[in-house]
């Protein structure tokens, strides 16, 4: 009583803190969570009221297993549910030595559950499948139907389910488009990284919404995709931050200037979904031979002169996939080039010119950094979101090949089986197990030990074990 006291106070501490410090925002997932915790305990209230109600088995009965009671096929899919639960049965098993009175080490308590299983399968297939059938009888195309086109199709859906959810043809899939976007330019030299160029203020427009489309792709890099998930991403081409560096900070990184100079470029842009990568990032270094002459960067940041130039700073498409990966859209496709100014006031500020001036990028007349993204659909939903957040590689990994090594199991190395599978009779080898088992509840050690090694003895010995398997 008071073990029970105990744990249902716990019990309303542990729910009652968790739906306190529960997260405004989750709250939806929180009260399915609570629905769900409640509905276990009252589950459990229920199995516990059955069992004050009918009391603790008798000692009897205690080598008796619920689901190997009788032969039926409810039991017989029943135990077979039950033994392909990853790790139920050998905790059961574990659990069972562990509070058991036996004279068996733990390993020859595992092979005689194994035993029994394998013959309670066999009685089943002899007595519900085997029996009803004549000799020369073919097979029926209801049991062709069941037992090989069915799962002729699960196999087919299993190989190309993980295909699927990352295909435009997932019919779950719904758009994403970028809600939010920014860009950044950096220098790095061996003193550090200053943050040169930084804006937030891109706009976001439609595909369907350009007129002149034709040219903007001019080639035609974007017909293979759907209109409604093409973005153009126009930045404004001044810093939303203004450039405050101490002068001797400044100085100490023009020294350093001399020696080295790495440039980068960066997008970062933010979607709905999948859960966990609504924000993707997409930085790439500028090639050396791209890059301006150290002395061009120093005079601008001597005040000699205002702006220098660099090449190919990023390609103009980008796609970014479903699972949260960005990509460049076409390899062929042209790159950005821009003149980065160094606006002269108090305070400064840094801008950054598309050295492509003309209006035919739907930005206006001095654009700013401009992309034109492909932002894949992604499926909707519960299993959309568990499943997004997994890679195809991932879900192959986990899933697929989780699933044919279970099924090469059931069918590799058959032969092998033959000799304890097809057996004409086995009810001789149950009652040796049950025998073993009535022992042990009656606590007669030395006669559960002879009789599990008679047993082994039987499996050991070929002509023993056909014997001992011959119908009456």
């Amino acid at each position: 009583v008071v073990l029970y006291l105990f744990n249902l106070v716990l019990f309303t501490y542990s729910v009652t803190k968790y739906a306190w410090d529960m997260d405004p925002l989750h709250r939806y997932a929180g009260r399915l969570a609570l629905r769900a915790i409640y509905f276990a305990k009252a589950i459990s209230l229920v199995l516990q009221a059955m069992q004050i109600h009918i009391g603790v088995p008798h000692k009897s009965t205690l080598y008796r297993q619920f689901l190997t009671s009788s032969v039926s096929r409810i039991n017989f899919l029943g135990f077979r549910l039950y033994r392909a639960l990853p790790f139920l049965y050998e905790l059961r098993c574990v659990l069972d030595w562990s509070c058991t009175t036996t004279s068996l080490t733990m390993y020859d308590w595992l092979k005689l559950e194994d035993i029994h299983a394998s013959l309670f399968l066999v009685k089943c297939d002899v007595d519900l499948n085997r029996s009803t059938h004549q000799q020369g009888q073919r097979q029926s195309k209801m049991t062709k139907f069941c037992n090989g086109i069915c799962l002729f199709w699960v196999l087919l859906c299993v190989i190309w389910a993980p295909m699927l959810m990352y295909s435009s043809g997932n019919p779950t899939n719904i758009a994403n488009p970028i809600k939010d976007a920014s860009a950044r330019l950096d220098i790095q030299t061996i003193s550090g990284r200053l943050t040169l160029f930084e804006t937030t203020l891109c706009e976001k427009i439609s595909w369907e919404n350009l007129e002149g489309r034709g040219n903007l792709d001019p080639l035609g890099v974007l017909n293979a995709y759907n209109e409604k998930d093409i973005q153009l991403i126009c930045c404004q081409s001044d810093a939303s931050t203004v450039w405050l560096v101490p002068p001797v900070v400044k100085a100490r990184f023009i020294n350093s200037l001399k020696w080295n100079m790495d440039i980068s470029f960066s997008w970062q842009f933010s979607r709905d979904r999948p859960k966990g990568k609504e924000l993707v990032k997409y930085e790439i270094p500028i090639m050396y031979e791209d890059l301006p002459d150290n002395s061009e960067v120093i005079n601008v940041f001597n005040g000699t002169s205002n702006s220098f130039t660099v090449f190919n700073v990023y390609p103009r498409y980008f796609r970014v996939t479903g699972s949260g990966d960005v990509r460049s859209l076409d390899q062929q496709s042209e790159d950005v080039s821009a003149d980065i100014v160094l606006n002269r006031g108090n305070p400064e500020w840094w801008s950054f010119y598309d050295t492509d001036i003309s209006d035919r990028h739907g930005c206006g007349e001095f654009p700013g950094p401009i992309a034109i993204i492909v932002s894949e659909e992604t499926p909707q939903g519960i299993i959309g979101d568990t499943l997004s957040k997994f890679s195809i590689w991932g879900l192959y990994i986990t899933f697929v090949l989780a699933v044919g090594r279970f099924i090469r199991l059931q069918c590799s190395d058959l032969r092998m089986r033959i000799p304890f599978e097809n057996l004409p009779s086995c009810d001789r080898l149950m009652a040796i197990c049950e025998d073993i088992y009535a022992a042990r509840a009656a606590g007669d050690l030395d006669v559960e030990e002879v009789l599990y090694w008679t047993l082994v003895k039987i499996y050991r010995t070929p002509h023993m074990l056909l014997g001992y398997t011959q119908p009456d």
